[in-house]
């Protein structure tokens, strides 16, 4: 990995942890990353992908919790830069600024766009004469890795790689993961071996659909329009404007 190289893949990871929480320190003069959970040192990231840790950092659950987190974000940043730097240029029809072709099938593309506030991922369908893109979808670049995650699962499906039917859409993704929340948040008893299973679902759904929070407040907000319009009509009040 050339300086210029590292350099990138320090920045996007940066980024990719801040958007978790964590505090990252600029690099050591070994050429490490220093990351930090409340202020205090949790380990430090290589260019590799890996991380490098001390056992007492990472003593309690929460900690260990925080240095999972941080090694699967790094070999996710890790995977995805190293395809962008090997990557050609997307060069179609009226296409400017630098997006890089990573996966190309069936008349669809997958293209990683570098930007100062991180990569953003898009999937096209190609048009028929193979000159032009149509119907982007966006990813990014605020999302973390979870936008890497979202985008290939995009383009699996557009491009039939995996069969649509196969897959939740991001709307029942959302009512999954409010149901679930339903249950551990209420008094119903559950076995720890089924908490942990749907605890883990959430999580899963989480990573899933980027735009998560907001997809569940539109629709928590619905419901209870649809709620309050049920006790109005069924009340017989009126209401002056």
């Amino acid at each position: 990995m050339s300086a210029e190289e590292k350099s990138r893949y320090f920045q996007e990871l940066t980024l990719n942890l801040q958007h978790e929480g964590f505090i990252v320190k600029p690099e050591t003069a070994e050429g490490l990353l220093p990351v930090e959970l409340d202020d205090q040192r949790l380990c430090l990231a290589l260019d590799t992908g890996a991380v490098r840790y001390w056992r007492e950092d990472a003593a309690d659950d929460r900690r260990k919790a925080a240095l999972d987190k941080v090694v699967s974000i790094t070999k996710t940043t890790a995977e995805y830069m190293h395809q962008i730097e090997a990557a050609p240029r997307l060069m179609v029809g009226s296409l400017t600024g630098d997006y890089r072709l990573l996966a190309d099938f069936n008349g669809v593309v997958l293209a990683g766009h570098p930007t100062k506030y991180g990569i953003q991922f898009i999937t096209w369908e190609r048009m028929p004469e193979r000159s032009s893109l149509n119907a982007g979808n966006y990813y990014g670049p605020s999302g973390g890795v979870d936008s890497y995650t979202a985008a290939k699962r995009n383009f699996a499906a557009r491009s039939g790689l995996i069969l649509r039917s196969d897959l939740f859409s991001p709307e029942q993704l959302v009512e999954v993961y409010r149901c679930v929340h339903e249950i551990l948040d209420s008094s119903y008893p559950i076995t720890e071996g089924r908490r942990k299973c749907l605890e883990s679902t959430i999580e899963q759904i989480a990573r899933s659909v980027p735009d998560l929070n907001e997809r569940v407040e539109i629709s928590n907000g619905e419901e209870l329009e649809y709620v309050d319009a049920l006790l109005t009509e069924n009340s017989g009040m009126q209401f002056t404007s």
